[in-house]
């Protein structure tokens, strides 16, 4: 675990998150500034900043658990499309975003370039999560 890493610390279950999935390799959890209801962020376990410091099982093992959380987003969801971004400017940890679309622009957030505030409340994240983990 890389020292004062936030998501190796979720990973570890040392910081506080809304957990929906997690196996040997990876965990996902919601997003506390969601794009839209449901916004994952699915994070392998091993501490790599970008995608390519995976080792090839690394990655078939979040590419995997990436798929089924946007089949399980899919269904609890229903909306038009799954985005998925591998972005990483915000945390130091390689993660990728699932988000349920409705519109181009939800993969590009408006509502991010706009400066609205999009942090969802505790209480909201745990609804989804429930709604999410029991689809």
């Amino acid at each position: 675990m890389a020292l004062s890493c936030l998501f190796c610390a979720i990973a570890a279950k040392e910081m506080e998150s809304h957990l929906v999935y997690e196996d040997e390799w990876c965990v996902a959890f919601l997003d506390i500034r969601p794009i839209r209801p449901g916004h994952t962020l699915v994070v392998p376990k091993q501490h790599a900043e970008s995608i390519h410091e995976l080792d090839g099982e690394s990655y078939i093992q979040l590419m995997q658990a990436a798929r089924l959380m946007s089949e399980w987003l899919n269904r609890t969801f229903q909306p038009k499309k799954v985005g998925m971004a591998v972005v990483g400017f915000d945390q130091n940890h390689l993660h990728i975003h699932l988000i349920p679309l409705e519109d181009y622009h939800d993969l590009t957030s408006k509502a991010y370039i706009d400066k609205v505030d999009l942090t969802a409340s505790k209480e909201e994240l745990k609804q989804v999560a429930s709604r999410l983990r029991n689809g």
